[in-house]
């Protein structure tokens, strides 16, 4: 916790002292001595939270206010309550991680993005399930080392269509995807909306309220969505077998890469070919990236297969 951990207690003594007058008033609705004081304890909260703000701004701290809202009256179950707060470490620090240091193919964040945008935990508070994070951050002549990272969070939150998954994946990277997945997902299924507030050190507010509709409906985009990309391998490798009936073949390209697959529309199957030989192949690589497994799918089409040129001298010089 940073320098001002003294008035964040203050403030989360000032909360947990509302939530037991609330629970008290729950138990005694009438009671008008209960009912002044959660009033003036309310009040007091407000007071020191207005502190834990002032503080925060005067020492670029970033502070984030997290709110779980269940659907119907499913309740708080630990299991969804902590899947959705590490999902939404994992996803800040992704996005952090794709504005530090550029869009990655895997999701891993690096070390000094993640002790950046490490989310600590102030206080909670009453009224459906609510806590206060913060997060120091740095600032330089124009912005601070976090605004761009909070600012593309919730344009990541925002995506509605196909559309907006392959642009968050042109400009942060597939692994961006997988976390905003991962943590919608735990949502979903916990029943939960999720109101996000930020208010940030340059003294911004940014808000949105992420429905459970919403959280649903983007499983369902990310989890539908696939890019298909077409690679053209010339290569020189040892046929290992090629069998025309099913349709298979399998090429080895000593200290490269193995192809298995199938024989393309337009391989000439009529055409006789000798295994453990080598060879000159045109293969077509059929790659398919899934956004919300973070999964790649490979396939190869076999297109031509010609004796390397040496050979082809050879034996037109014996005939």
């Amino acid at each position: 916790m940073w320098a001002a951990a003294s008035a964040v207690e203050r403030a989360r003594k000032a909360f947990a002292t509302v939530s037991q007058l609330e629970e008290a008033v729950s138990r005694e609705p009438t009671s008008r001595a209960l009912q002044i004081n959660l009033s003036a304890a309310r009040k007091f909260a407000e007071q020191t939270q207005a502190r834990v703000l002032e503080l925060a701004e005067q020492d670029h701290v970033e502070v984030c206010n997290y709110r779980l809202l269940p659907a119907k009256a499913v309740g708080y179950a630990l299991a969804s309550v902590s899947s959705s707060l590490l999902g939404y470490q994992n996803l800040f620090s992704q996005i952090h991680d794709a504005i530090r240091n550029g869009p990655k193919l895997k999701a891993v964040i690096g070390a000094e993005a993640m002790e950046e945008s490490l989310l600590e935990f102030g206080y909670s508070y009453s009224g459906s399930l609510g806590v206060v994070l913060f997060v120091p951050s740095e600032k330089t002549l124009l912005d601070g080392t976090l605004d761009a990272s909070i600012d593309a969070l919730f344009q990541v939150v925002d995506l509605s269509d196909q559309h907006d998954v392959r642009d968050i994946a042109r400009t942060l990277g597939t692994p961006v995807l997988k976390r905003v997945y991962d943590w919608s997902e735990s949502n979903a299924k916990g029943g939960f909306s999720a109101d996000l507030k930020w208010r940030r050190s340059d003294g911004r507010q940014l808000g949105e309220l992420i429905t459970l509709d919403r959280m649903q409906r983007m499983v369902e985009v990310i989890g539908r969505t696939s890019d298909v990309e077409t690679i053209n391998h010339r290569v020189t490798g040892v046929l290992v077998g090629l069998d025309v009936k099913s349709g298979r073949f399998r090429l080895t390209v000593p200290d490269g890469e193995d192809f298995v697959g199938m024989l393309g529309d337009n391989f000439p199957r009529m055409l006789m070919f000798t295994v453990n030989r080598p060879y000159d192949a045109h293969i077509v690589e059929s790659r398919t990236t899934r956004y919300a497994t973070e999964t790649v799918e490979r396939k190869f089409a076999l297109v031509t297969l010609q004796p390397p040129l040496g050979d082809a001298v050879a034996v037109e010089s014996e005939s």
